[in-house]
């Protein structure tokens, strides 16, 4: 009697232990599977927030491209124009006086080809104002250009009969503020070894330091390029030569 109590007892300890591993596993099972559906919840979410960056990169070269398309077209309304300053003017006529003088000294008749002389009045600017030369063509105004270049120095305040604070008188293209200020900071990259950039065709352009190629300048982020491949190359050179010491 003794014996089927304790077989009994035995039994039931065994079929209970048998439940809670059940149970257990149960629980494990359970814990697994949540485990798996906030894996493959991260998978989708993980591919969602790669789709989104890469449309946000899409996006950020659109916007871009747009800003270049629309500076450039900004800067299509200036192309036959030419700026003269350096000098502050001293009277209603001043600004053809100063421009028939500019004839002068680089040899041009250029007369039938300008379409307006007008001035420019910098109240906020003690050292300058301007002189706004525009050309009937493109053509016209190139060639106006290339007459300035040909004298192979600066023409200066002295040449044209007028007082300024400045040594120097420039001719240059007329500028958007953004062309203006990209073509400066481009500039400034020649005391890292860059050779100096030209304007052409509404754009500033330089020499690339690497391929030797005309590498058209369209905004900040082209000078921070050129800026950071400057200073690497800079590095370069320099433990290269610490080497061969």
């Amino acid at each position: 009697m003794s014996n089927r109590r304790s077989n009994t007892a035995k039994a039931g300890k065994e079929s209970k232990s048998n439940g809670d591993v059940a149970q257990q596993l149960e629980a494990i099972s359970a814990k697994l599977s949540k485990l798996d559906e906030l894996e493959k919840l991260n998978r989708d979410l993980l591919g969602q927030l790669l789709k989104l960056s890469h449309r946000v990169t899409e996006v950020t070269v659109e916007n871009r491209l747009l800003r270049q398309e629309i500076e450039d077209l900004k800067q299509e309304r200036l192309q036959e124009e030419v700026l003269i300053k350096g000098f502050k003017l001293q009277g209603p006529e001043h600004h053809q006086e100063v421009f028939h003088k500019v004839c002068e000294v680089i040899g041009a008749d250029v007369a039938e080809n300008v379409k307006e002389v007008r001035p420019l009045i910098f109240k906020q600017n003690r050292k300058t104002d301007a002189v706004l030369v525009k050309f009937w063509r493109v053509g016209d105004k190139h060639q106006f250009i290339q007459r300035v270049r040909a004298l192979k120095r600066p023409i200066t305040p002295g040449d044209l009969n007028i007082k300024s604070m400045n040594k120097f008188v420039l001719i240059q293209d007329h500028l958007t503020p953004e062309k203006q200020r990209v073509h400066r900071l481009t500039w400034e990259l020649c005391k890292l070894g860059l050779q100096k950039p030209w304007f052409y065709k509404g754009s500033t352009w330089v020499t690339h330091p690497e391929t030797q190629k005309r590498l058209r300048v369209a905004d900040s982020k082209d000078v921070d390029e050129l800026q950071f491949l400057l200073v690497t190359q800079g590095k370069v050179n320099t433990n290269s030569n610490l080497d061969n010491q």
